[in-house]
């Protein structure tokens, strides 16, 4: 095993996962890595990817050695094994036995690897990512020298690179419960208080986040209960005893929501995103501040007027039945998505 295991989730986008590789491939030297990647969209989809990355020459096949990994008895259906061409790290392709959700992608590769000896820490990359040269010796480096659990990056738009998105990653208001990103529309140079900012933080943005081993091992896998959206949160909530961290140098552009279907107009925001952005709110709200539930129902509220206002009204209804399936207790992917695909 490499120092570092990349952990990737696609589902039915191979373009963005080629972009992303090609910028892993031409990561510094240190610290060496290994990619996994979980394909949550069916044999065809998990086909295709294997094929892309070889006819495009960003990897090549690599099945020389039998893996460690035993399909009989993890959720991945078939593994593909290849090679970047442009280092020496391996690309494991897993075919997901159905669409697990986020957590559940990055749970099919990291349940196995804790089993194995070598690594020391993992990186969860969306896949719509494309990280700079130096972006993941900075995540290590700062984890390691400020003794931190999970670390994030500076996280800028993939069509202005010179404004920042996320540094390092999201607080979460109590008064008004949601997640804000920490920098939000700061220039990429512009001066930071890096202990401020690391005091501030609830979570590193799951676009970009480094874990240690020991953090991991001590908190757990993600949380699959919630499908989509939150499980970032939740998971840095849980390793905050631990410290979180931000790689100010650790560069990560991001193609701002391709991977979850996010929209920039609010009638093509599909209903999923919608259902599961509030639905989950009220499940990480209760788990982590209970008291402020009534606060989230009433900004969920206002966030189904806002659809209305701006002629969005499928959206508005997801909204209200997102609150009220999270107050039903419903967790996992909703029946009425799986009895559509």
């Amino acid at each position: 095993m490499a120092d570092v295991a990349v952990l990737i989730v696609g589902f039915r986008n191979p373009a963005d996962i080629l972009n992303c590789l090609t910028g892993l491939s031409k990561a510094a030297i240190a610290p060496g890595f290994d990619v996994f990647i979980c394909e949550n969209g069916g044999q065809t989809a998990y086909e295709r990817l294997a094929r892309d990355l070889i006819d495009r020459g960003l990897c090549v096949a690599a099945n020389d050695e039998p893996g460690p990994f035993d399909i009989g008895t993890s959720r991945l259906t078939d593994i593909e094994q290849l090679q970047l061409t442009a280092r020496p790290s391996r690309v494991w392709i897993g075919c997901a036995a159905e669409n697990l959700g986020y957590a559940g992608g990055i749970n099919a590769w990291l349940a196995p690897l804790l089993k194995l000896s070598g690594w020391r820490g993992v990186w969860i990359l969306n896949p719509d990512t494309k990280p700079e040269a130096h972006a993941l010796t900075a995540l290590v480096e700062r984890a390691e020298a400020g003794g931190k659990g999970m670390v994030g990056s500076t996280i800028v738009d993939e069509d202005r690179p010179e404004h920042v998105r996320f540094r390092g990653g999201l607080r979460w208001q109590r008064l008004a419960p949601r997640s804000v990103p920490i920098g939000l529309g700061d220039h990429l140079g512009a001066p930071h208080d890096l202990l401020s900012i690391e005091d501030a933080m609830d979570s590193p943005s799951g676009a970009s986040m480094y874990v240690t081993r020991a953090c991991v091992e001590a908190i757990g896998l993600m949380d699959e209960r919630y499908f989509l959206f939150f499980e970032d949160l939740d998971w840095g909530m849980r390793a905050k005893r631990f410290g979180l961290g931000y790689a100010s140098a650790s560069i990560v552009s991001h193609g701002r929501g391709t991977t979850t279907g996010s929209a920039r107009t609010a009638a093509a925001i599909p209903k999923l995103t919608v259902y599961l952005q509030h639905r989950n709110g009220v499940h990480f709200v209760r788990r982590f501040f209970p008291w402020g539930l009534p606060a989230r129902i009433a900004v969920s509220l206002l966030y189904a007027v806002r659809f209305l206002i701006r002629r969005a009204p499928g959206n508005f209804i997801a909204v209200i039945k997102g609150v009220l399936a999270g107050l039903k207790g419903e967790v996992g992917r909703p029946g009425w998505h799986r009895q559509q695909s």
